[in-house]
């Protein structure tokens, strides 16, 4: 007979951890018990660790205006590639040509004033064109200031002005970012990854390899995963995106950073689901009286015999540490005690059991399975 299809009884003591018999029946045998050791948790919630990670443009420009003036002209919009040295932003120049036909004439006469200058008077002249140059000179780069360029290969990230927007110096127009290489600071255990060494990390649904740029101090919003790992610091990592895989704005998952209730258990609870493809770790609960086989996320270890783990625990689960035989996912488990209070009460009405099996009147129900099995009576309780 499969295990899988075996009723199987537990007692359900509000004990820390505990050992107790549970009976199942194969056909018309006896009940025999099944000792399993359990252990109640106390959840924390994800929320209380959670941190948005993204990739960022490791090179980024902040084009901002060089002058008060008026947006004539913005070549660009978001999306936009652009290449360095390319015109982005023009200003209405109306006013700064002025200036400089007004300093070119002034430089022009100080020019003629000079070379007209008698003896005594050659010292002045010659200090007079030399002020009209450094004016023409200021005149000239005002002049050019209309015109904004892009410093570096890029792409328009945002675009913060409008064709005919008054601006002051200083506003910020453009945000340009180099595509081709990205970055993500990520929470780390101190000491297990080094700066210069290649490691996996997780970009959405696919893994892609990240150089560590560098290790620093933890971020304040990686202060809450203090409470579950020894030591954190903070890896800089580089992502090239030259291939146009990865974007900025793409969401990072680490494993440091839980996604379900977190929960701190016993090492020994955790075995390894060798049917699974990456051998995942997995833990069973008792749940509702049966058995859930759950995969974890391993956090931080606390000493040498318990481990925090993130799974998707349900408030009242009872982790199971030990059996005396195998347990399927689904096994339903209930109190020795309630075999007796079954017996006592076999004849009464009773109602569709669990699962829509039907109730014989001998106190047993009849499983989908063709399997009878006692039931189990609620107003026992």
């Amino acid at each position: 007979m499969s295990r899988s299809v075996r009723l199987l009884w537990a007692f359900a003591f509000f004990l820390v951890s505990l050992s107790s018999p549970i009976l199942a029946q194969r056909g018309e045998e006896e009940l025999e018990g099944i000792e399993i050791e359990r252990v109640a948790v106390s959840l924390k919630p994800p929320t209380d660790f959670r941190v948005p990670l993204r990739l960022e443009s490791s090179r980024t420009l902040r084009i901002v205006a060089p002058m008060d003036g008026v947006v004539e002209k913005v070549y660009f919009k978001a999306g936009d590639s652009v290449r360095a040295q390319a015109e982005v932003i023009r200003f209405d120049s109306q006013q700064r040509q002025f200036e400089l036909k007004i300093a070119q004439s002034e430089h022009e006469l100080a020019k003629i004033e000079e070379s007209l200058a008698t003896d005594n008077q050659k010292k002045i002249a010659a200090a007079r064109l030399d002020v009209a140059r450094k004016k023409l000179d200021l005149a000239e780069f005002r002049s050019n200031s209309t015109v904004v360029h892009a410093a570096m290969d890029g792409v328009v990230a945002q675009r913060l002005v409008s064709e005919g927007q008054m601006v002051k110096a200083g506003d910020l127009l453009l945000v340009l970012v180099d595509p081709n290489e990205l970055f993500v600071e990520i929470p780390i255990e101190r000491g297990k990854v080094e700066a210069g060494a290649t490691i996996p990390v997780q970009v959405e649904d696919k893994q892609v390899d990240a150089k560590v740029d560098a290790i620093l101090e933890p971020l304040p919003e990686f202060d809450p995963l203090r409470e579950l790992f020894v030591s954190v610091a903070t890896a800089r990592l580089l992502l090239d995106a030259s291939n146009g895989s990865l974007q900025t704005g793409q969401a990072v998952v680490s494993q440091m950073i839980p996604r379900h209730p977190v929960a701190e258990i016993p090492i020994t609870a955790i075995r390894t689901d060798v049917g699974s493809s990456d051998s995942e770790r997995m833990i069973q609960v008792i749940r509702d009286g049966f058995v859930r086989s759950l995969p974890v996320q391993l956090l931080g270890q606390v000493g040498q015999t318990h481990v925090f783990v993130s799974a998707r625990f349900n408030e009242g689960d009872e982790v199971i540490l030990s059996t005396s035989e195998e347990l399927d996912d689904g096994s339903w488990v209930r109190p020795m005690l309630a075999i007796d209070e079954v017996e006592q009460s076999s004849g009464r009405g009773r109602g569709p059991a669990r699962g829509g099996a039907a109730t014989t009147g001998r106190g047993s129900v009849m499983g989908p399975d063709g399997i009878r099995r006692p039931v189990y009576n609620p107003d026992s309780d």
